[in-house]
């Protein structure tokens, strides 16, 4: 089944949202006469082609008159509640509403039902929410996923006031996400385009781990020194890559002597590998770095047994990204035996091959030959 994936490399606004998924399948039309159902006036939609240094991408705007208006959650609820939109469309825009509520609650330490919409609630706001929600809908994808979400850094003023980036409202909706703060003193994501991406997003993977069928860019307001654009991508999950974790702690007061049994009871409790390497530390000692390569769900059980092993008071975990080629064992028949050779595919392209050493090992004692001697045999056959 297809999913959607959403690089926020320079951050997510709604207006971005909406535009990388116009790019993404040209939806205007249907969009213009959806958004018609929502009863509301005095708005105007601009769809346009930009340049973002190197990148074209799709601009969405909603040119509104100026406003007084300061709506709570039930008076957005009201609006969706009396227009024609799909049951589907409402439900979705009323959950990203929703999030945003909470946050808003959350940090202005009031009820969800007092809580004042000022950037939020606005009608350009309104309009972004719903178009992502009628998009999302019309595209009918269910899993959605995003990569780590870039900020900006220093001080904005908001209506409450001037606030550090990421605003409040941003930090409380994203608390969980990675997130990778830029060198740059701007807003890169708003409320409502964190409050869009955590109603949608099932989990937060690296762009490798997507495999993308089609590409829609939508541009941002501001100007930076990289390509101000979100990217969305229609595709599927990239099975050839994998998010694991790799756990690592320095050690100079053991006993060499236990780390071959550490690492052969590493690697039975699960780990996916595990190694020694001397390394020089602090104080000009000589030491080794231990790391271990695992999933997530064996973990907890290989930091109990490090602890236990070792002589470590701390340890560093941080998630790897691990690309693997699809393997297989083919027999090939040579004039001394048979020999199990390893394929390694990429992308359904056969990139690597290696016999199994045991096997040639066999070969070459059976026979009396040189090893070396069996593996030139198979040379001989690699035809694939």
């Amino acid at each position: 089944m297809k999913a959607l994936y959403f690089n926020c490399m320079s951050g997510i606004s709604g207006d971005m949202t909406v535009a990388s998924l116009l790019d993404l399948e040209d939806n205007k039309n249907y969009l213009v006469q959806e958004l018609k159902k929502l009863n509301l006036k005095n708005y105007n939609i601009k769809i346009s082609k930009v340049k973002k240094i190197n990148q074209i991408a799709t601009r969405f705007e909603v040119i509104t008159g100026e406003e007084h208006i300061h709506r709570h959650l039930n008076d957005i609820f009201s609006i969706l509640d009396n227009s024609l939109l799909s049951l589907e469309v409402k439900e979705l825009s009323k959950k990203i509403f929703y999030e945003l509520g909470k946050a808003e609650a959350i940090v202005h330490n009031t009820s969800i039902n007092e809580v004042h919409f000022h950037e939020v609630g606005a009608l350009d706001s309104i309009i972004d929410i719903v178009s992502a929600s009628i998009i999302i809908k019309k595209l009918g994808i269910k899993d959605v996923y995003c990569s780590p979400i870039s900020e900006g850094y220093g001080k904005i003023r908001i209506q409450h006031g001037e606030v550090n980036l990421p605003v409040p409202a941003v930090r409380q909706l994203l608390h969980g996400f990675p997130m990778k703060l830029l060198k740059i003193n701007k807003e890169l994501t708003t409320p409502t385009g964190a409050a869009i991406i955590k109603t949608l997003c099932k989990e937060v993977i690296n762009p490798s781990q997507f495999k993308a069928l089609k590409q829609g860019y939508g541009a941002g307001k501001k100007d930076f020194p990289f390509p101000n654009v979100l990217q969305a991508s229609v595709g599927t999950l990239n099975k050839d890559c994998e998010d694991e974790l790799i756990i690592e702690t320095n050690i100079d007061d053991m006993n060499p002597e236990i780390f071959p049994y550490l690492i052969e009871k590493l690697i039975y409790e699960g780990a996916i590998d595990a190694f020694i390497v001397p390394c020089h530390m602090k104080k000009n000692r000589i030491g080794f770095l231990l790391s271990v390569l695992c999933t997530k769900k064996e973990k907890d059980k290989l930091i109990k047994t490090i602890f236990e092993e070792t002589t470590s008071f701390g340890l560093r975990i941080n998630k790897l990204e691990r690309v693997k080629l699809n393997r297989e064992i083919r027999k090939v028949k040579t004039r001394y035996g048979i020999i199990n050779m390893k394929i390694g595919c990429y992308k359904g392209k056969i990139v690597s091959s290696k016999p199994e050493f045991e096997d040639c090992k066999k070969l070459a004692i059976k026979h009396k030959i040189p090893l070396k001697s069996v593996y030139e045999e198979i040379k001989k056959k690699l035809d694939f």
